[in-house]
């Protein structure tokens, strides 16, 4: 093919924002051609060796990047490289896999390939994205342990040249979590989601990724310099001088944005006309403490506890939640910190306990639904939790909460566990808000409660009748839709008129360009991705609450989500009109 001579530009999707420039490095993963022999019983343990000594070699790179992770203080990732750890822990990879090589007198690549079908076929029967990251990541661990099988060594992205663009069909954890600033300067994949590790990683990073790109339109141009705008989806291919020029610059600016930004981190979060918002943080895991109280937050407004157990086999004792819980409220000193209980059911529920899968884990038995039926779990948190205030100030809330009864029973629980423990003070009690019957009713909840949380992703999911994995309805699944702006309002009005705090947690609270919209509607409290504290913050002090009223009542008078994003996109501009990452 002669070379091209213009400057073309490619389009997908941006997950990860921030620019880069570079030249192209394809990922190309090539598959073992796995044989099965037979092995003399004489050589069974030398098989069984070579396994073993592949599984500790993957760990030990894992604990490496974990290191490595930390020192980049990009911590979401080390949380999802515990779960692979976990994995290569697990006895159906470790003791199961040594026992059917003694039964089949096999070579250890047959057998663990064997295996791994067999992940396949259990994964792809539970059909969630929970699952489906699971199993890219158990595929992750499995290349590594053939690499080492098969004595080839193991591929680091960290060894590509400097500032190389990374293209490939589709990322793992692992992938971004080896990958450097230095090395990698931006990711380019056709396959890949907001949600999934890939990108939880990258983010942390602080790497620009963009994916839906058909890959077969850059490899002619492999010795090639490209530009990925991480903010607009674009791939410039071939770019002239002065392309290369605006984007140097722009680069360079915004990573001093970002620096000045997390300079300033001291300051309070109010608007400029004296108007107070509590700023906290969503986390994960217990690693992540660390970065909220660095980077200005006042408190943790949403810990999703269901992520200590995930990649394990069994749930907790009370003891270790004990400790997990009792470490954050210790290193939050004497911040807030809110504990929401287990968010989980459905299909997930089937891997620790027997009763039968929903029809539709999404509208089934998931969440405190699935809690109220298997009381003694949710109680055993739930004395986790309150033993855990003692050592601060904790709130517990309970997610996707749907009628006033579930509410009630799950309150009447928590009082039966303090008095069981003895404890006279009540913990403070919340309940999400995900779901429009829960909206339709804010103002019972209100009563009930000692505060709200709306959690937009599950909000917009349900309101909108999309679910927000599926790839080919992303167009559809808008936050800045009208209906979901007036639910919004009723359940901070609602909430309001019972002097009851609303926390906005979901994905737009960590949007600046949503900021003005949110504080006008009424909302007083934001919990947002740590990483987002700064822009956040920046973004409230930029704002006046008598200007952000004004256009909150603009957006409740409009009619499209289109017309609603370019509403809040110009009063953003016009706030904070020298942010690099949102305004273009």
């Amino acid at each position: 093919m002669p070379l091209q001579t213009n400057e073309m530009v490619l389009k997908g999707k941006p997950i990860s924002r921030g620019i880069a420039i570079g030249k192209p490095f394809f990922l190309d993963r090539d598959e073992f051609n796995i044989c099965e022999y037979s092995v003399a019983v004489h050589e069974i343990e030398r098989e069984i060796n070579r396994f073993r000594a592949a599984l500790s070699r993957s760990k030990q790179d894992i604990k490496r990047l974990q290191k490595q992770l930390e020192a980049e203080s990009a911590l979401e990732g080390i949380f999802i490289l515990d779960a692979q750890l976990e994995m290569l822990q697990d006895p159906v990879l470790t003791i199961d896999i040594e026992n059917n090589i003694r039964k089949e007198n096999k070579n250890v690549e047959f057998i663990f390939q064997k295996a791994l079908l067999k992940f396949k076929k259990n994964f792809e029967a539970l059909g969630d994205e929970f699952f489906t990251e699971r199993y890219k990541d158990l595929m992750d661990i499995s290349r590594r342990i053939f690499n080492y099988l098969h004595e080839s060594g193991h591929f680091s992205l960290s060894h590509v040249p400097h500032h190389s663009i990374v293209c490939a069909q589709e990322l793992t954890a692992s992938d971004t979590a080896e990958a450097t600033a230095i090395s990698v300067g931006a990711f380019i994949t056709e396959h890949g989601g907001v949600t999934s590790h890939a990108t939880i990683v990258a983010k942390a990073k602080g790497i620009p990724y963009i994916t839906n790109v058909d890959l077969n339109a850059l490899k002619s141009f492999a010795d090639q310099t490209i530009i990925v705008d991480g903010r607009k989806g674009k791939i410039f291919i071939n770019p002239r001088e002065e392309t290369i020029k605006k984007y140097e610059s722009l680069k360079q600016q915004m990573q001093n944005q970002t620096r000045n930004l997390e300079l300033n981190t001291q300051w309070p979060a109010e608007t400029f006309d004296g108007f107070s918002i509590k700023l906290s943080a969503n986390l994960d895991m217990a690693h992540d403490v660390d970065l909220v109280r660095n980077l200005g937050g006042s408190g943790v407004g949403l810990f999703r506890s269901e992520y200590i157990f995930l990649p394990k086999k069994e749930i907790p004792s009370e003891e270790e939640q004990f400790r997990i819980y009792s470490s954050i409220v210790e290193k939050m000193g004497n911040m807030p910190v809110v504990i929401r209980t287990f968010d989980l059911g459905g299909d997930k529920a089937a891997l620790y306990y027997s009763f039968a899968n929903d029809r539709s884990p999404f509208l089934g038995t998931r969440a405190t639904r699935f809690l109220l039926k298997e009381q003694d779990l949710f109680k055993t948190q739930i004395r986790a939790i309150l033993r855990a205030n003692t050592k601060g100030t904790v709130s517990i809330l309970f997610p996707m909460i749907s009628t006033l009864p579930e509410l009630l029973e799950a309150k009447r629980l928590v009082y039966e566990c303090q008095d069981e423990l003895g404890i006279k003070d009540r913990i403070r009690i919340g309940c999400m808000i995900e779901v429009p019957s829960a909206a339709l009713i804010a103002d019972y909840f209100a009563m009930e409660c000692d505060f709200l949380s709306i959690g937009t992703n599950d909000l917009i999911q349900y309101s909108l009748a999309i679910d927000r994995s599926d790839q080919t309805l992303c167009e559809l699944y808008e936050p800045t839709e009208p209906s979901v702006i007036r639910l919004i309002k009723l359940i901070v009005d609602e909430a309001n008129q019972k002097s009851i705090p609303v926390t906005v947690c979901g994905e737009i609270a960590s949007d600046p360009r949503f900021t003005s919209l949110l504080l006008g509607l009424g909302v007083q409290e934001l919990s947002v991705t740590p990483r987002c504290l700064p822009l956040i913050k920046n973004s409230i002090r930029n704002s006046s609450i008598v200007d952000s009223v004004i256009l909150a009542e603009k957006a409740l008078s409009l009619t499209t989500s289109q017309e609603v994003l370019q509403l809040i996109s110009l009063e953003y501009q016009r706030n904070v009109p020298h942010d690099l990452f949102y305004n273009m």
